[in-house]
């Protein structure tokens, strides 16, 4: 195994310990890797007397994003000659260009291709060598060059002198010019070498520019390789949003059940890491937000352990108590992912809040992994906080007992469920937080209105917050209330809440 002393160093800077672990596997072995999990880390590393010679530079981080930190390392003068590779989820329309104009030297999206990502990292690495070969090359021949100047400069001056000498001792006239004819042949054979010298140097650009002209053209098809894989893995990620989508409930048919009532799902990219789920059984029905590790495909796996694992719970063990529910959900996502074990490789999991709605004795169950449930009565918010435990983690405790409460069901009140992608949501110029007290005056000063108009202001209210900063994380909400009638189906025209698939278009 090579020294790790004379291995490259290679700098990855990612907030999500996931996206280093999985770019880390991709390149182990080959260089010294080192992580960083913010910008200010990730600046101290570069300074210090380990400087790393590429860095894998995420930009969407907490605190200072990417294009911060690349601008940083262009302004200090020992970092500024650091190759940086941009390794990020946002899209190529506009950010590529940014990332670029700051001084980056390549651009990959996520989720990531490992022999392109191994392709570039190698190739930007040999650039970066072998730019550094010929400026250390020049700067030893310029320095030698100098010092040549400064030699014939001298001789010059001597000869001068001597000159001067020869009509001051006509005498010796033809001794010293003989003398200086010796010396001046001398001078021309170390200048005729320096000459040959010369000449061999600049051959020797010559072809370091044409073996980079090679490796650019070689950079160039990898390029395209890149785009085309690329382009192959964005169809297979929104094939799977169709089949995400299709695990989403109904909505006309929850509007049997539920009449006054809206959902909002948004992933933050094609497919998420939240999911709605929704069923109806013999006493009522239960509705359910999930809100999963991470988003993206990452997210999307885990809705399909978290919607699989809730229709068994729910429909083949008929258990329709939201504690339990949350409780056998823990066991199932821990052991099917292993986290129960040492060994797992893995540490992911999920909140979720869950209501069981029992329409004809006017009562609502919840229990809450970390998500709360909001209701307005009387144009007053009450908060029933879930349980301050995760489901599914490795730290999740296998046999924590979720809680159940109770809230009566009154005319003309609303109640709200929803992930956090709407509250950490950043905005304004100062990229502040909406924040939770900001959304629930929000729900207050709209709970009166119908469920669809509720609907698009909650909407029009995160993009005017948003304005043009990115979507923070995947928005998921569902609101319901019982001003109309909220009687249950006759059991023979009972429709279930999930269709077989439909068309994926966001709610």
């Amino acid at each position: 195994m090579p020294d790790d002393s004379k291995k490259q160093k290679i700098l990855i800077v990612d907030d999500e310990q996931n996206n280093i672990r999985i770019l880390a596997e991709v390149l182990k072995g080959k260089y010294k890797l080192i992580g960083a999990r913010n910008g200010n880390t990730a600046l101290k590393c570069a300074a210090s007397e380990e400087t790393p010679d590429l860095i894998l530079l995420d930009i969407m981080m907490p605190g200072m994003d990417g294009y911060e930190v690349l601008r940083r390392l262009k302004a200090d003068v020992n970092t500024q000659d650091i190759p940086v590779i941009f390794v990020t989820a946002m899209g190529k329309e506009g950010n590529e260009t940014r990332g670029l104009e700051l001084g980056a030297v390549d651009y990959i999206t996520k989720p990531i291709s490992p022999p392109v990502v191994s392709a570039r990292v190698r190739l930007h690495l040999e650039l970066c060598y072998y730019r550094n070969h010929l400026e250390h090359l020049v700067f030893e021949r310029t320095e030698e060059l100098a010092v040549i100047n400064k030699r014939t400069r001298k001789e010059i001056t001597e000869r001068k002198q001597a000159e001067v000498e020869l009509k001051r001792h006509q005498d010796h006239l033809e001794e010293m010019v003989e003398k200086r004819t010796t010396e001046l042949k001398t001078a021309n054979k170390k200048l005729t070498k320096e000459i040959e010298e010369r000449k061999r140097i600049e051959t020797e650009l010559q072809k370091a520019k044409t073996y980079l002209e090679n490796v650019f053209k070689k950079a160039e098809s990898a390029r395209k390789t890149a785009e085309d894989a690329n382009r192959k893995i964005m169809e297979s990620i929104r094939y799977a949003k169709m089949i995400q989508a299709s695990l989403l409930p109904n909505l006309d048919n929850i509007r049997l059940h539920l009449p006054d009532s809206f959902f909002i799902w948004m992933p933050r990219d094609i497919v998420g890491g939240d999911i709605i789920f929704a069923d109806s059984v013999d006493e009522g029905f239960i509705i359910a937000v999930i809100d999963c590790t991470g988003h993206g495909v990452p997210g999307a796996f885990m809705t399909m352990i978290a919607s699989s694992s809730l229709r068994r719970i729910i429909k083949d063990e008929g258990c329709h108590d939201p504690g339990e529910i949350l409780k056998r959900l823990n066991f199932i996502v821990k052991t099917s992912l292993h986290q129960d074990t040492e060994y797992a490789l893995s540490n992911d999991g999920l909140d979720a809040a869950i209501c069981f709605v029992k329409p004809e004795k006017a009562g609502l169950v919840f229990a809450g992994a970390r998500l709360p449930l909001i209701y307005i009565r009387d144009n007053e918010v009450n908060v029933i906080k879930g349980d301050r435990q995760s489901i599914g983690y490795k730290r999740s405790d296998l046999n924590f007992e979720f809680t159940n409460q109770e809230v009566r069901i009154e005319k003309r009140m609303s109640f709200y469920m929803a992930s956090d992608g709407f509250v950490d949501q950043l905005g304004g110029e100062n990229r502040r937080r909406f924040g939770s007290r900001q959304f629930k005056e929000l729900l207050r000063e709209n709970a009166h209105l119908p469920f669809e108009e509720q609907r698009d202001m909650m909407l029009q209210t995160f993009n005017d917050h948003k304005g043009k900063n990115e979507t923070q994380d995947d928005v998921t909400m569902v609101g319901f209330g019982f001003n109309r009638s909220t009687r249950m189906q006759d059991k023979k025209k009972k429709t279930s809440f999930f269709p077989v698939i439909r068309n994926p278009a966001r709610p």
